[in-house]
């Protein structure tokens, strides 16, 4: 990609979550860039090309760190205290980036009109509890547990979002170390 395109797609990012879908604009997008007006729409056409090319850009900047994720947990399966902090640690580094996580949950529900985009995210989503599944069979754990473990730690993140900062990393901290200690019954809350 582009320099130039990753600059415009971080600045669509931030418009989509500070402003929501329907203050996406090529106009919007060219100001939160600081780029000449039309820039954004010589590099995207329509409106529908930039969500898509937005949606992409969302899903792969976190699937990236999702198959980080799981190459780390691989080597140590059925370690509660790794997979806690290795959790964990990634959850604050998404909560650092709030415009990251809320321009997800606003493709996330445009995705539920949008058949292309709701590809994009079903496929990610889809990868995202296969590594999941394929960490918790690792770990002696029910691998048919992991769509809902996703759920659950999808609604810690989105309950993060309306923490106060200095709150977050406790909270997400104990809420994944409830959550995995509730997918392992062997192991108990650390």
């Amino acid at each position: 990609m582009s320099p130039r395109r990753r600059e415009i797609l971080s600045a669509a990012t931030t418009v989509l979550a500070r402003s929501g879908n329907r203050g996406l604009t090529h106009r919007a997008v060219d100001r939160a860039a600081g780029l000449p007006e039309g820039s954004s729409s010589a590099y995207f056409r329509t409106r529908d090309a930039l969500l898509g090319a937005l949606g992409k850009f969302v899903a792969d900047r976190l699937a990236a760190d999702v198959a980080a994720l799981g190459t780390r947990l691989a080597c140590c399966p059925g370690d509660h205290e790794r997979a806690v902090a290795e959790v964990s640690t990634l959850f604050s580094q998404w909560l650092e980036q709030p415009d990251l996580l809320a321009a997800r949950l606003e493709l996330t529900v445009a995705a539920t009109r949008d058949a292309r985009l709701a590809e994009r995210f079903t496929q990610w989503r889809e990868d995202l509890v296969g590594m999941v599944r394929d960490v918790l069979a690792d770990a002696g754990n029910d691998p048919g547990s992991a769509e809902a473990l996703v759920a659950a730690l999808d609604g810690v993140l989105l309950a993060s979002l309306l923490l106060p900062p200095d709150r977050r990393g406790a909270f997400v901290a104990s809420s994944v170390d409830l959550l995995l200690a509730g997918f392992d019954p062997g192991q108990g809350q650390g």
